[in-house]
């Protein structure tokens, strides 16, 4: 993957930029001069550089009166790069049972393997997806009905097209990602689109549950009255797939799924048991909820730390690196606790 960086900076401070450039192999490099006291640039670069190049032009740069960046995903180039035909080839081999030889330029790119993303372009996303707008509401709305009906008649299918259209994968990466950089603002907005979004899904199910009052409950709906060790694992991996889905540029609709797969079917049984008077039962699915939450986050934040996700500057590093042991002892505490209560219920 490429990425294509558009510069403007003041003369004055040109050098200071060819010297960052430097220590970067780019595929190409244009220099054009927009104003009397200003340059353009245009440089592409492997997506895998392009995270550190940000960071230290955000350290070095950014102070400069009139300097902007943005950053373009290259959807395609032509011709293809020297270097990515060189990667296919060698991708080829491995697939044929061929041995590949290592290079130092492979060695010095897996460096940064684990965010094939810049930091930059990480946190754009994850606050995109955290906005709270009406078509967030109307999608946790669209999908709770779809969910309930499909909990309701114990269709795989059916709940499975609900979990496709369930906004839920931004809020929670989005707490995650809070807790590692410790941006409180992030995680406000983060917790606030959940808080609505699980309200918004409770209340549908609730009103249809009371109206409906099932005389009995599907297995799908039974299901997820109970916690089991199965569940602890999936939520443990949406929460990491989740994350990963952000930093790698994978399809988050898709990678959403899991997320929505572990939180959306126990709350609209919530809902449901809750409005047809099934408070036990609904118990039963709190508890299910409450420990896909947890699950979800723990692994996000540890996936964040991980993928070498921090703050840029040292002050801000501090502050998060405090915000997330409080996280994390916050997340593990209460999945011991859950374990505890799974051997004790094993146990009698």
């Amino acid at each position: 993957m490429l990425r294509k960086i558009e510069i403007v900076i003041p003369i004055s401070q040109d050098d200071k930029l060819q010297d960052i450039l430097a220590d970067y192999h780019v595929l190409d490099k244009y220099r054009v001069s927009i104003l009397e006291d200003r340059y353009l640039y245009l440089i592409t670069l492997k997506v895998s550089d392009s995270g550190p190049l940000l960071d230290e032009m955000e350290k070095k740069l950014t102070a400069a009166e009139g300097f902007r960046l943005n950053l373009l995903e290259v959807e395609a180039t032509l011709p293809v790069p020297e270097e990515e035909e060189k990667e296919r080839e060698e991708e080829e081999e491995k697939g044929a049972g061929g041995a590949s030889v290592e290079t130092g330029e492979e060695g010095e790119s897996e460096k940064n393997n684990g965010l094939s993303i810049s930091r930059q372009e990480l946190y754009t996303d994850v606050a995109g997806a955290v906005a709270l707008n009406r078509n967030y509401l109307i999608m946790c709305f669209l999908s709770a009905i779809v969910a309930t009906s499909g909990v309701l008649q114990g269709s795989v299918a059916v709940i499975i097209g609900a979990m496709v259209i369930a906004p839920l994968l931004g809020p929670n990466v989005g707490l995650a990602l809070a807790s590692t950089l410790g941006d409180v603002e992030l995680g406000k907005k983060a917790l606030r689109a959940s808080l609505l979004g699980t309200a918004v899904s409770i209340s549908i199910a609730l009103l249809i549950g009371f109206i409906l009052q099932p005389a009995e409950w599907s297995g799908e709906v039974l299901s997820r009255t109970t916690l089991g060790w199965g569940d602890i694992a999936l939520a443990l991996a949406s929460g990491s797939a989740g994350t990963l889905a952000f930093t790698t540029g994978a399809a988050n609709a898709v990678i959403g799924v899991m997320i929505a797969v572990a939180l959306m079917p126990p709350l609209v049984v919530i809902g449901l048991l809750v409005g047809a008077g099934e408070l036990a039962l609904a118990g039963g699915a709190t508890l299910l909820f409450l420990s896909n939450i947890i699950c979800i986050n723990l692994s996000g934040v540890l996936t964040f730390l991980l993928q070498g996700i921090r703050p840029l500057n040292w002050w801000e590093e501090k502050k998060a690196r405090k915000l997330t042991r409080y996280s994390l002892i916050l997340w593990a505490s209460l999945l011991i606790i859950l374990v505890l209560l799974l051997q004790l219920a094993d146990f009698w």
